[in-house]
């Protein structure tokens, strides 16, 4: 039987080598990328960073751009553990100012590189003339978040939660592409003031929330 224990293990090893050796390569260059940015960073320097040799980088990646393009993956992470916050106790609005507060602190973390990140993960994903990605998984949850505030009574009923959904998604979306055209626009402070603009724009009609000064 050739699949004996003895025969396998070196080739586990092998394996577990090469994956850690990856994984130190993949985390020196997210550290260098956010302390300095990505154009900045050099192949040579994540390789120095990851006690490794240039080449020895280059049997694992293909070249830095493959490393943002991972790192764009976990964008979707993001997005997956910051969407709950639509679904936690309290009304509409509370959920909804959770979601934007958020998203606004995991940029605020890593605004060095969130920016290249998001712009790599819009240009490897989405389609050309389709919606950007990131608003596609979010919208499902934005248009359970207004039905729920229509139940209520906070928010108002008389469009579709659909079309709010998407009014309020692009609201906010306007603060994110507002960033990528200019990385010095403060999106955190953007991400928050479109929020309240949402709110006022999601109230019933006549209520004091959408009369806010």
């Amino acid at each position: 039987m050739s699949d004996t224990p003895s025969e396998a293990t070196p080739v586990g090893r092998r394996e577990r080598r090469k994956q850690e050796v990856r994984a130190r390569i993949y985390g020196a260059a997210r550290e260098l990328f956010a302390k300095q940015g990505f154009d900045a960073t050099t192949v040579d320097e994540i390789a120095a960073a990851a006690d490794v040799a240039p080449a020895t980088f280059f049997n694992h990646f293909k070249g830095k751009q493959v490393l943002l393009g991972l790192m764009a993956t976990e964008v979707v992470d993001a997005l997956q553990t910051l969407t709950p916050h639509l679904a936690i106790e309290g009304d509409s609005a509370a959920r909804l100012s959770a979601f934007v507060a958020s998203a606004a602190d995991a940029i605020a973390a890593h605004r060095g590189v969130a920016r290249d990140v998001l712009l790599e993960f819009m240009r490897s994903d989405a389609t050309p003339d389709g919606p950007q990605p990131y608003l596609v998984r979010i919208h499902e949850p934005f248009v359970a978040l207004i039905e729920a505030g229509q139940r209520e009574g906070t928010m108002r009923n008389d469009y579709e939660a659909g079309f709010l959904a998407q009014m309020a998604v692009g609201m906010l979306n306007s603060a994110i592409t507002s960033w990528l055209a200019d990385p010095l626009y403060p999106v955190e402070r953007g991400l928050v003031e479109a929020t309240d603009f949402v709110l006022d724009a999601l109230a019933p009609p006549g209520s004091n929330e959408s009369n806010r000064s």
